[in-house]
């Protein structure tokens, strides 16, 4: 009896936390609700490590490409020991997207959920941003500093898209 009361009880356990199971949406322009066609959907998922003074290293990484229609799909993760994943989008010309931040304000957002048919909004770049501060944001959203290898498709889109313009702006102050 107690063997099978255990045996539930690390089931419940592990099917309640920390499992996110494979995700589709789609990626669409926030102004005329088209699809975007190459956005790059980057999920990370980490884990903490320690008691006490711990930190935080990279479990999982995928990147997928939105199609024609804007659509993506992404695999799921099936570790009871992982955090929250990270999500940035970035597509050339349009402000990038994060599950946790808002550019340029850094605000929490809110409306995220890791479920399928999830919508991913994403706003046309305007002149009144900075390159340097969009660089800034996406570098923490997308926690460009840890593995970078594993994150090719997201840095070459964003070193197609913004670096650039990101010297430009750093040349004229």
């Amino acid at each position: 009896m107690r063997f099978k009361l255990s045996i539930t009880i690390l089931c419940t356990m592990l099917f309640m936390s920390g499992c996110y199971l494979p995700m589709n949406g789609r990626v669409l322009d926030a102004e005329t609700n088209r699809p975007i066609d190459g956005a790059v959907v980057l999920v990370e998922w980490t884990k903490t490590i320690g008691f006490g003074l711990t930190y935080t290293e990279s479990y999982k990484v995928v990147e997928a490409l939105s199609d024609k229609d804007g659509k993506f799909e992404l695999p799921g993760c099936y570790s009871p020991f992982v955090n929250v994943p990270d999500v940035t989008v970035y597509k050339k010309g349009h402000v990038a997207w994060n599950n946790k931040y808002v550019f340029p304000t850094h605000a929490n957002r809110t409306d995220f959920t890791w479920k399928s048919g999830y919508v991913i909004m994403l706003k046309k770049f305007n002149k009144e941003y900075s390159y340097t501060q969009h660089q800034s944001f996406i570098d923490i959203a997308a926690s460009l500093s840890s593995a970078n290898a594993k994150k090719r498709l997201f840095m070459k889109a964003y070193e197609d898209g913004e670096e650039e313009e990101v010297l430009r702006e750093r040349n004229m102050k």
